[in-house]
């Protein structure tokens, strides 16, 4: 029995890399915080952490190429905002942000990917539609 290709490997390694970010905010949590802006902060990051594995899988389950973009721009938007938080924590020294620096740049690096893909398949997706002669 063989592996899979490539290009679906990629795939799978993308949504395993998601997964473990997701994973290490919420290992990164505190139990409790100390102040109503740790609690905020800490509750949108880890909904949105989460939504970042959860979209990407929707994305690799799309209809067709254009629901695809859709799901990775959702995907990518997704990708900012823990991104955003985590700067919070460590900008306003909020519970936690002593160790959130990786994950800072892990955030930084998923949303510079899934940025590539969704610029990449919007290109292609274009070529291909110029390509189709006129009805």
């Amino acid at each position: 029995m063989t592996g899979p290709s490539d290009a679906r490997q990629r795939t799978l390694d993308l949504q395993a890399r998601a997964l473990r970010f997701s994973v290490a905010v919420n290992r990164l949590c505190p139990k409790t915080f100390s102040d109503l802006p740790s609690t905020v902060v800490w509750g949108q990051l880890v909904r949105a952490a989460d939504s970042v594995s959860n979209n990407l899988l929707e994305a690799d389950d799309a209809s067709s190429t254009a629901d695809f973009v859709y799901r990775m721009k959702l995907t990518l938007r997704e990708t900012k905002e823990p991104k955003q938080c985590l700067a919070k924590l460590r900008m306003s020294c909020l519970d936690g942000s002593s160790s959130s620096e990786p994950l800072e740049r892990e955030a930084a690096e998923l949303s510079a990917i899934f940025a590539a893909i969704v610029l990449n398949v919007s290109r292609r997706q274009e070529r291909e539609r110029r390509r189709r002669p006129p009805p």
